[in-house]
C-alpha cells in the first residue's frame, strides 16, 4: 500500500492474508482464515514432501517451496523516497482508499448469476463484462 502517514503502520505494511480475507469478507464471500487455515510449519513439511515426489516424477507440484514462500511473505512498498524527494502526499488515506476499493469491487467486479436462464450461468452483464474484456485483446488483422 503506498498510502504513506495514513497507513495503519507506521512502518508501511500490512499482512497480505489479512487485507485479501477483508476483500473476501466485504464481497460477502466466507472468510478465508475462519475457513480454511494452516500452519506455516505444516506447509513447509508438505512442500517438501512434494518436491521429493516432483523430483521423483519429473514434474513441478502446485505445493512447493517457492510457493510457500512466496505466499507466506510480507510485502509493504516504501513511499519515502516520493515523498522527499517529489513532496508527494496521498490525495486519498488508507482507510477511505481501501473502502472505497471494496465499494467498486462489490458493485463492479463481482460476477452476477442469472438463476432463470440456467441453474449456474452468468448472467448477460456478467457475460458483457467479458465480451468488452476480451474484445479489447484481440490483434487487428
Amino acid at each position: 500500500m503506498t498510502d504513506g502517514a495514513t497507513h495503519p503502520h507506521k512502518e508501511g505494511y500490512l499482512y497480505f492474508w489479512d487485507v485479501m480475507d477483508e476483500a473476501a469478507v466485504a464481497m460477502g464471500f466466507t472468510s478465508l482464515k475462519a475457513k480454511f487455515h494452516l500452519p506455516h510449519a505444516l506447509l513447509l513439511v508438505l512442500a517438501y514432501i512434494c518436491e521429493v515426489i516432483g523430483w521423483a516424477l519429473g514434474i513441478t507440484l502446485k505445493l512447493n517451496l517457492f510457493n510457500v514462500k512466496v505466499l507466506t511473505m510480507h510485502r509493504w512498498f516504501d513511499i519515502s523516497a516520493a515523498e522527499n524527494d517529489l513532496g508527494y502526499a496521498p490525495i486519498v488515506g488508507y482507510k477511505e482508499g481501501w473502502a472505497d476499493t471494496l465499494a467498486w469491487f462489490r458493485a463492479h467486479w463481482l460476477p452476477t448469476f442469472d438463476v432463470k436462464a440456467d441453474l449456474v450461468g452468468l448472467s448477460t452483464s456478467t457475460q458483457a463484462k467479458i465480451d468488452i474484456q476480451a474484445a479489447g485483446t484481440k490483434k487487428d488483422d
